[in-house]
């Protein structure tokens, strides 16, 4: 083969290339921009808040209104039995799943006219009473008779006993998250006794930077796991730190020695000393849907490298700020995927066809029970999961 057929086929394969490239570049600025344009255009399918009237009021006038913007999106199961007598292992969410489309509804169906207040305070053993109620529209300007109609109540005869099903306890073996200065300023495993790089049970280590050591104390140990960034913002949220187990002091000093009474995962140097605490949460607080418009990411996962279900830790970047606080549920989505529409072909060059892009609507996989909220971020329990949750899935209203 001559030089001069070889020099061609070169530079017919490095325009070839050049040209993939840009198709390639150009293709991956279209799903950019069909990414944008998803998420303008596709925004209500994230939930949106009621209408009317918050959903917190309990004044009488408020009551039956608060159905209205909610019953919107009830469906109710016609199936149902009148009755339900709660179990032992029973959920919210599992027992509102055989009357209601929507567990999140919950709140809104609770007969408010009676002695039990909180209607997530339930007890097995306690009878609910499922029935329909004519919304009350008296009070609503230029009502017709066509605007009455039925509403699903739920009364409960108190029977049972234990612990309500509200306690989440169980599952809530918390992670933290920690700013720059708390981590930079907490003590720190110096080393163990052997200096092994995997410290396990019964090993003696030695402790720098402990505030006011006293003999005997205990605190638990974590482990900095990585920090956290606001995907919109790019901002630092802070540090997850994962514990690991506790320790006790046996000798106070400048280098303090301890010993490792508990360890559920390998303590490593650098691991930091937390004042002891119980790392089992419990949420006794109203469960409630918020009554405004709510927006997040998930952040991270806890005890999960990419995938969560049922009763796994998320972190959002949602927290007091954004008006989200402890038994607020939320509702986790899965993006779309950007898919090629076979139909609709476009013809760039002779050498590369252009395909037509178009981005899927998103779809509710789950839902959020938030049990624990700072001022940039929230903690939540994953609850009636459908498919898998991942880092980057949105959050919007249930």
């Amino acid at each position: 083969m001559s030089p001069h057929t070889l020099l061609f086929r070169a530079i017919c394969l490095s325009a070839i290339s050049i040209i993939a490239g840009c198709a390639t570049n150009a293709a991956q600025d279209s799903d950019k921009a069909n990414r944008i344009a998803a998420e303008k255009y596709y925004d209500q399918y994230y939930g949106t808040p009621p209408t009317g009237q918050s959903r917190r009021s309990t004044t009488s006038s408020n009551n039956a209104m608060n159905m209205s913007g909610a019953s919107q999106g009830m469906v109710v199961n016609p199936a149902a039995p009148k009755t339900y007598v709660v179990k032992k292992g029973d959920t919210l969410w599992g027992i509102a799943q055989k009357y209601l489309h929507t567990p999140s509804y919950w709140p809104e169906i609770w007969d408010k006219n009676q002695r039990i207040r909180n209607p997530h305070l339930i007890r097995p053993g306690d009878t609910l009473h499922f029935g329909y109620k004519k919304s009350d529209q008296k009070n609503v300007a230029r009502a017709s008779v066509n605007s009455m109609k039925l509403v699903p109540r739920i009364r409960v005869e108190r029977s049972g006993h234990g612990e309500p099903l509200a306690t989440l306890a169980p599952f809530l073996a918390w992670p933290r998250v920690m700013d720059d200065a708390s981590i930079k300023n907490a003590a720190y495993v110096l080393a163990s006794r052997d200096d092994h790089t995997l410290i396990a049970k019964n090993d003696r280590i030695y402790v720098k930077n402990l505030k006011n050591p006293v003999a005997g104390n205990r605190y638990a140990v974590y482990h900095p796991k990585k920090p956290l960034y606001d995907p919109k913002t790019k901002a630092l949220l802070g540090h997850q730190v994962d514990y690991v187990g506790y320790a006790r002091i046996d000798r106070a000093d400048k280098l303090s020695s301890a010993t490792i009474l508990e360890a559920q995962d390998a303590i490593r140097k650098g691991d930091r000393l937390l004042p002891l605490e119980n790392h089992e949460q419990s949420l006794r607080a109203p469960i409630s849907t918020p009554g405004h418009k709510v927006r997040g990411e998930i952040v991270s996962q806890y005890q999960a490298k990419y995938l969560s279900t049922d009763c796994m830790v998320i972190v959002i970047n949602k927290g007091k700020r954004d008006n989200i606080r402890p038994g607020h549920t939320l509702g986790v989505y899965n993006t779309g995927k950007t898919v090629t529409d076979i139909n609709r072909p476009k013809y760039g060059t002779k050498l590369i066809k252009r395909e037509h892009r178009t981005q899927l609507p998103p779809e509710k996989v789950a839902e959020a029970i938030i049990y624990r909220v700072s001022d940039k971020f929230s903690y939540g329990l994953i609850v009636n999961s459908q498919r898998e949750v991942k880092n980057g899935d949105r959050i919007g209203n249930p």
